[in-house]
């Protein structure tokens, strides 16, 4: 895939994770009692701390003892032989999400018990068991040592400790790492937020205009979903659009971004908004649906380089 930097992520890198192994699907926190309500307590803060941004995942210098009788598990030494390689450095970052789903739901029965069986200290059995699915990731490429991207007081605060939840970032540290290079990893858990947001999407306002662009991207991708599924898909990638015409309306950047047609001296004295020359067109149409897209996966074109697009082969950016 295409290589881009931390720094052209979407949204900024609130929050940094210390884990064993780099994570796939979810990222797991243990609540740190049995209370009732200690599970809640615990998701709450972690989704304050990550917000609207990405979380970066740092690799332990140590890796866990296992309950007895698990020291010898085939699983256990391919994963400690796995974190060797690992260990110290910067891996990935990922965008999460609150979910009233269950650790149990994420992983199925059987891997949540045997996870339970070898890592859960007494009889509570909630191990992680506090689980952000993971929605969108990036592999960070060189996986560079973290002390080698921090500084040593940032070293400290952000990892010289144990911690039960995310440790926030500061601006200087997310300087820091603006430039390591990043390329996108598959997210399994991906059609959790697609859902959640087609949810949103059905019960919006969005012009003619907008989902007649949409549209037309998207007339020859989404095969093999039922003519519902691809009303509903079409609709949000249309709602994502939305949020991405609004913000280019907002930051006054409203001009063809391949040959940079700006209409707003054209058109000015006339009874025409520039909005209304430019198109919403879709980068990758071919994931819609399949990954969760977002704004940066659109752009405004003239009519002209919008048909232009279209007379190109159909590509995606594996």
């Amino acid at each position: 895939m295409l290589l881009s930097r931390i720094a052209e992520l979407p949204a900024p890198v609130t929050a940094a994770k210390a884990d064993w192994l780099l994570a796939s699907n979810w990222i797991g926190f243990t609540p740190p009692s049995d209370a009732s309500d200690a599970a809640a307590q615990c998701s709450a803060t972690i989704n304050r701390q990550f917000g609207t941004g990405y979380v970066l995942e740092y690799i332990t210098l140590n890796f866990g003892k296992p309950n007895a009788g698990f020291a010898n598990d085939h699983s256990y030494k391919e994963e400690k032989e796995a974190h060797s390689g690992s260990a110290g450095r910067l891996v990935a970052v990922h965008r999460l999400r609150a979910s009233a789903r269950p650790l149990r739901a994420i992983l199925g029965d059987a891997d949540f018990e045997r996870m339970q069986d070898m890592w859960s200290e007494g009889a509570g059995r909630k191990r992680w068991s506090v689980a952000f699915p993971i929605i969108e990731s990036y592999e960070i490429a060189t996986k560079p040592r973290a002390s080698a991207v921090f500084d040593s007081s940032s070293m400290q605060r952000l990892f010289g400790h144990p911690s039960a939840t995310l440790r926030p970032l500061n601006d200087a540290e997310r300087a820091m790492i603006a430039d390591l290079p990043i390329r996108r990893r598959e997210s399994a858990n991906a059609w959790i937020a697609i859902e959640d947001e087609i949810a949103a999407a059905e019960g919006s306002e969005l012009s003619k205009k907008l989902l007649t662009d949409i549209n037309r991207d998207l007339a020859s991708a989404l095969e093999g979903m039922t003519e519902e599924r691809k009303l509903k898909v079409r609709r949000r990638a249309a709602w994502v659009a939305n949020k991405f015409v609004l913000e280019r309306q907002r930051v006054g950047t409203l001009f063809c971004d391949k040959c940079g047609f700006d209409p707003t001296d054209r058109l000015k004295g006339l009874p025409v908004k520039p909005r209304s020359v430019l198109d919403a067109h879709h980068l990758h149409p071919l994931e819609e649906g399949a990954r969760r897209t977002w704004v940066a996966d659109f752009a405004l074109l003239c009519p002209t380089c919008h048909r232009i697009e279209h007379l190109i082969p159909a590509k995606t950016t594996a």
